[in-house]
């Protein structure tokens, strides 16, 4: 056995192996200080460039700007011949496609509820994502109405997402202010309380809620802070603070998102629920600047 070749193999694959771990550490140092800019491309075309060579991790940390920006350009137009737009990627306005959104992960343990033909209200939709979830969970003779107070994240929404049966909305809980009673299968609500600043306006959007939920549907709730659960629950449940609750029971809870910490459970509606039809849906105008 030639143990000098040996040696001189092992030597040289050590040499390449320190040689590869400085590269990467050199990658990471440019990219850290953000000299490195990328451009990110979708499997169906739609590409994001980085604006900046910061991480979206450094970039919304406390060391950071608090945001990271992109412009995106997708392969079609949208109803104004638009091929493009600039995002803020930040904490509380993440993008699916370059990121991680919680309502992915949540979405999915839901799945099973939210069944072809359902009509869904979906509210604190953000960029999306979870929207094209819950329009395929659906399918082509249900229906997704998605709603957010951000223009920013509705206007991409619109863009990203384009589809006959989902159709985002810039509005807030007010939006099922013309439903009638029993409109939705399922209703989706995300931090469902964050534009309610005291608890008469907790309870009024509480009672607007369970208003358009079909008896025997399902009502998910999902939330940032898992301390804000236990009072969504009771709020649809037996009630909190005097008020009367809506006789909501825990169909299940759901597993905390283990990077978000985001948590969620889904309730349903007493009552005897009827199979759903299929349902004619106009997606709403371009968003308004």
């Amino acid at each position: 056995m030639n143990t000098t070749r040996g040696s001189e193999r092992e030597s040289g694959s050590g040499r390449r192996g320190v040689g590869s771990r400085v590269v990467f550490k050199l990658k990471r140092f440019v990219r850290y200080i953000g000299l490195h800019k990328r451009v990110i491309t979708m499997p169906d075309g739609v590409k994001y460039r980085e604006l900046s060579g910061i991480s979206i991790r450094r970039a919304i940390s406390e060391h950071g700007p608090g945001y990271k920006r992109f412009d995106v350009r997708f392969p079609w137009v949208d109803s104004e011949g638009r091929r493009g737009l600039r995002i803020r990627y930040t904490a509380s306005r993440v993008y699916g496609d370059v990121g991680h959104d919680p309502r992915t992960t949540l979405y999915a343990q839901v799945q099973d509820l939210i069944t072809p033909g359902f009509r869904v209200l979906e509210v604190g939709c953000g960029t999306g994502s979870g929207s094209a979830m819950l329009a395929q969970f659906v399918g082509p003779s249900g229906g997704v109405v998605a709603v957010d107070r951000d223009g920013q994240a509705i206007r991409f929404a619109r863009m990203r997402h384009q589809s006959d049966h989902c159709g985002f909305e810039l509005d807030w809980i007010e939006a099922v202010n013309g439903e009638i009673s029993g409109a939705f299968e399922a209703v989706v609500g995300v931090d469902l309380m964050r534009e309610a600043p005291d608890s008469y306006h907790r309870h009024e959007a509480t009672i607007e809620i369970a208003r358009v939920v079909r008896p025997g549907g399902v009502l998910v709730l999902i939330v940032s802070n898992p301390e804000e659960l236990d009072a969504l629950e009771r709020g649809f449940g037996t009630g909190i603070d005097g008020n009367k609750g809506f006789g909501f029971k825990i169909e299940r809870r759901l597993e905390q998102c283990p990077r978000s910490g985001w948590s969620g459970v889904a309730l349903r509606r007493p009552g005897e629920s009827s199979p759903p039809g299929h349902q004619d849906h106009n997606p709403p105008g371009p968003f308004q600047s």
